[in-house]
């Protein structure tokens, strides 16, 4: 069946990606959007753990965040730099995994296969990943899961006191 001419219920020309499920949208959507909202929560557990204000360091790009919070780390006791560090190792995965997303062309393929695809920084190759539905599920799982109330409640419990700072 020729799908020239022919859009998505958005409006999308389907030549241009090509007929995804309605949850591939979905899932990347709130990939994206939770995204936001992990780097947001990386800012104010760096803005506590440092002792600066609510604008302080709004320009870093959530990487410059995770790799300067780690470095001071050692302001926390060490049960707490543990919990803090691996909340961080694992705010750094999800990073790499929404840019991957983000970042990539997901043309549709048949067989309910995901490709994305994008040009290498040096230009001279092409950076290729695939994926399932499946996959694109438990990466959203893993990001609920940084996310979860009582989890986030804890980590920024570790530095919203002030007591670290306080020596």
């Amino acid at each position: 069946m020729p799908i020239r001419g022919q859009t998505d219920d958005f409006g999308v020309p389907l030549n241009i990606l090509g007929r995804h499920p309605e949850e591939f949208f979905s899932i990347m959507g709130r990939i994206v959007t939770l995204s936001a909202t992990l780097e947001h929560q990386v800012l104010i557990f760096y803005q506590y753990l440092v002792g600066r204000d609510q604008n302080a360091y709004t320009d870093w790009p959530i990487s410059k965040l995770i790799r300067s919070a780690r470095k001071e780390l050692e302001r926390l006791p060490a049960p707490d730099a543990d919990l803090a560090r691996e909340w961080l190792k694992e705010a750094d995965v999800i990073r790499k995994l929404r840019n991957e997303y983000v970042h990539n062309l997901w043309p549709a393929q048949s067989g309910g296969r995901l490709f994305g695809w994008s040009p290498s920084n040096n230009e001279k190759s092409v950076m290729t990943t695939e994926k399932t539905m499946d996959d694109m599920r438990a990466d959203l799982d893993r990001l609920i899961e940084l996310l979860r109330v009582p989890r986030l409640h804890r980590i920024q419990g570790l530095v919203s006191g002030g007591r670290h700072l306080q020596r």
